[in-house]
């Protein structure tokens, strides 16, 4: 069965504002799978029309829709959700415009939610959790989301002011969750409707027709290109990821099999320009690789020399004259802005407007230049004035696009071999263009507060000097690889105005490690991996991998626990003392003190925080029961969350009530979810101990819980441990139950508690 499908319209996205720095979601979706910034939408290019087409695949002329009054469409040609919901699929739609919602046929969803608050782009957010919900209870196998913010931006103050920017950066935020609430195995198509020019986009010139799609799924390549894509190929493409057949009313096509590497796209490009010269002694291409290797040979970053190559690639694509086109800076930036860094694209963009700030700032620097070159000086507007030159200069970039223009010169030469330049040829520069189009941009703030400089962190505690409240407002400006990490080089405006560099030393990734965790069933060979007891990285290693450690080689003395403990971390001392016997009593003040079996649980949950790792140390076992029994607590929330994500969150969304108030004096109380999951949706802990819950199991929540023990029981592991054996487990994680044993028998565990945090470092220096 194919992988769910979700479509997202994010209504009135002009494709040329769209940066990885401004749309990082977007662009990192483009980035996973395919895309095409130079889509096309129908006319006439209004949001409800348009809509009709991308849901069933034909014009407007078919459906009969030629504004975005509520009236009723003119065709019975079926939406995709129609579609697949004739074929049995469960579908879904999430809408905030009740001119959006009328689309859909009645029967068509099997959810439906439809937002209509006034057209408000808090709707948004709104769309957001439903989509969530609907995708974390039981995912329908085709659904729709609309999102709305940049049209009203761009109505209100205009495409292209800062507010309508603002809300392309606010949306994406959106798209952001909406991709990681539904997960990575659902295929996602990303779309527009329209661009827009001014406050409105009624007219038919590419700023308003041009849109983008972007799709990921299992079935396309990351890091692909689709070069022609049309709003009626929507449906299509939506239906061919369902693995369903279109209706033989659409006149679009299915993007699927049609996308291309993105790194032979702009190669092929490139390869096209050998046959223009555009009035230089060389050829575009060979134009493109001396500014490169000249790039390179003065010692420019990378991003810089890949400026270089791809700078002039706008000719390839726009409206070329005897002398190339006038407009290519912006016509390259445009085709090349949605897939690289602003350290590449922005100096594309400049590179022209360098060539007429620097005439205008030295009028020495004309007679340089090439008779071509003097030309298009006219063709593309002259010298600039002092109110350009100023401009020019407030530019981030212009400094770069200075530093790109003088490669751009340098690079024209009849022959480059006796002027000392060597010319690496195109294709020593794919791993060049694949590693850019393949790394996300850099998240500014990040870099600042990673830097290592002596001005950023303290040299002999490795801790911050830097200031929260100075992360904002940065830029990158350039970055080079070093032989101790990374050199990144930020820019902003002070507030007086002026430009403010720092240059950050990295040595350290600014992603988040991901945690090296293996879970585990009832299959576990814990005696396998016995460890000596002073063993204590391996023994780290374990816990922090698996959640639990099984050592000997312990003395039976009492007490020993404790010795052993401290080599491992610091013990943490409870009411049960920093040492605490299990073993029969007479008046046990915690059924752990007494003979009967224990089901599986976690110590302490009352406490906040509960202790993170426990030890358990055998001194002498009992003569007839007594064995231990353990879980991977988070191999059980995984396999609930897979069969039964009702039954997950119930138990991590219901906050209950622990408490033990066994002995005189102590009464602690915690409230906790027994399932806590991160924002992230990674599952943190499990607290579970039924012997010390206030909160009544009832209804749902009896059934979840139910649940969850069932598969703990079906997958633990059970062993009697020997006199000089020990267990280290995270009490986060695994949970531990004994069998019954006879009083008389003379079972005899000392144990104790430690923070896990001495083991987390212990087994990350390690690595």
């Amino acid at each position: 069965m194919a992988a769910p499908v979700l479509l997202v319209s994010l209504d009135g996205v002009a494709p040329r504002f769209v940066t990885p720095e401004r749309m990082p979601a977007l662009c990192g979706l483009a980035r996973s799978g395919a895309a095409c910034f130079s889509a096309r939408t129908v006319t006439p290019p209004w949001t409800r029309p348009v809509h009709a087409s991308m849901l069933r695949g034909i014009a407007p002329a078919a459906h009969g829709l030629i504004d975005n009054a509520n009236t009723p469409l003119v065709t019975p040609t079926p939406s995709f959700l129609a579609v697949a919901r004739s074929a049995g699929l469960r579908t879904a739609a999430v809408t905030s415009w009740a001119q959006i919602d009328s689309l859909i046929e009645p029967d068509a969803c099997v959810e439906r939610i439809a937002i209509d608050s006034g057209y408000d782009p808090i709707d948004d957010d709104r769309v957001a959790d439903h989509v969530a919900v609907l995708f974390g209870h039981n995912p329908p196998d085709v659904a729709f989301a609309y999102l709305i913010a940049p049209d009203l931006a761009g109505h209100d103050h205009g495409w292209g002011s800062d507010a309508y920017l603002e809300s392309l950066t606010q949306v994406d935020a959106v798209l952001g969750r909406i991709v990681a609430s539904v997960g990575p195995d659902v295929s996602i198509v990303a779309t527009t409707d329209h661009g827009g020019v001014g406050t409105n986009h009624g007219e038919t010139t590419p700023d308003v027709l041009d849109v983008f799609v972007a799709a990921r799924a299992a079935s396309i390549e990351p890091g692909s290109w689709w070069s022609q894509a049309s709003t009626l190929d929507i449906a299509p493409t939506v239906m061919a990821l369902a693995d369903l057949a279109p209706s033989g009313d659409w006149k679009g096509r299915s993007l699927l099999g049609s996308e291309q590497p993105a790194v032979d796209v702009l190669i092929g490009l490139l390869e096209q320009t050998a046959q223009f010269s555009y009035g230089e002694d060389v050829s575009m291409l060979d134009h493109a690789l001396q500014a490169a290797a000249s790039a390179a040979s003065d010692g420019l970053d990378d991003d810089l020399v890949l400026a270089a190559l791809l700078h002039d690639l706008g000719h390839a694509v726009g409206d070329a004259g005897a002398y190339g086109d006038p407009d290519h800076a912006a016509v390259g930036a445009r085709l090349l802005g949605p897939w690289l860094p602003a350290t590449v694209v922005d100096p594309i963009r400049l590179h022209v407007d360098a060539k007429r700030r620097m005439v205008a700032g030295d009028e020495s620097y004309l007679a340089t230049l090439s008779e071509a070159s003097v030309i298009t000086l006219g063709q593309q507007g002259g010298p600039f004035d002092d109110a350009e030159c100023a401009r020019f200069d407030r530019e981030l970039h212009a400094a770069r696009a200075i530093k790109l223009r003088l490669a751009d010169d340098a690079g024209k030469l009849s022959d480059p071999a006796s002027a000392g330049l060597d010319v690496p040829p195109l294709e020593s520069y794919r791993d060049l263009i694949r590693d850019a189009l393949a790394s996300p941009p850099l998240d500014p703030s990040a870099v600042r507060d990673s830097c290592v400089c002596s001005a950023c962190r303290d040299a002999a505690s490795g801790q911050h000097l830097i200031d929260v409240g100075d992360l904002a407002g940065w830029s990158v400006l350039g970055q080079r690889r070093t032989d101790t990490g990374q050199r990144v080089d930020l820019v902003r405006r002070n507030k007086q105005d002026e430009r403010e560099h720092h240059r950050c030393e990295l040595s350290d990734p600014l992603d988040r490690p991901s945690r090296d965790v293996r879970l585990w069933r009832s299959d576990e060979d814990l005696r396998g991996r016995t460890r000596p007891a002073n063993a204590v990285t391996e023994i780290s290693r374990d816990v922090m991998q698996t959640g639990v450690a099984l050592v000997d080689g312990l003395s039976t003395t009492p007490g020993t626990v404790l010795t052993f403990a401290n080599t491992l971390g610091i013990v943490r001392e409870t009411n049960y003392g920093d040492l605490f016997d299990v073993r029969a009593e007479p008046e046990p003040i915690n059924l752990a003190y007494s003979s009967v079996a224990l089901p599986l649980h976690t110590d302490n949950p009352y406490r906040d925080p509960a202790p993170t790792v426990q030890i358990l140390h055998c001194l002498m076992p009992a003569a007839d029961g007594g064995a231990t029994r353990l879980a991977d607590g988070w191999a059980a929330a995984d396999q609930l969350r897979s069969e039964a994500p009702d039954a997950f969150d119930a138990l991590s969304t219901t906050v209950v009530r622990f408490r033990f108030n066994g002995e005189p004096g102590v009464d602690l109380m915690a409230e906790r979810p027994i399932l806590d999951v991160g924002p992230d949706g990674v599952l943190r802990s499990i607290a579970l101990n039924h012997r010390s819950l206030v909160t009544p199991l009832s209804g749902q929540l009896a059934a979840s819980f139910a649940q969850l023990v069932r598969r703990l029981d079906a997958n633990a592991i059970e062993l009697t441990l020997q006199p000089g054996e020990a267990i280290v487990f995270d009490n986060r994680r695994v949970l531990h139950a004994r069998r019954g044993f006879d009083p008389t028998a003379g079972r005899h565990l000392q144990g104790c508690y430690i923070d896990i945090d001495a083991l987390a470092s212990r087994s990350s220096s390690a690595d």
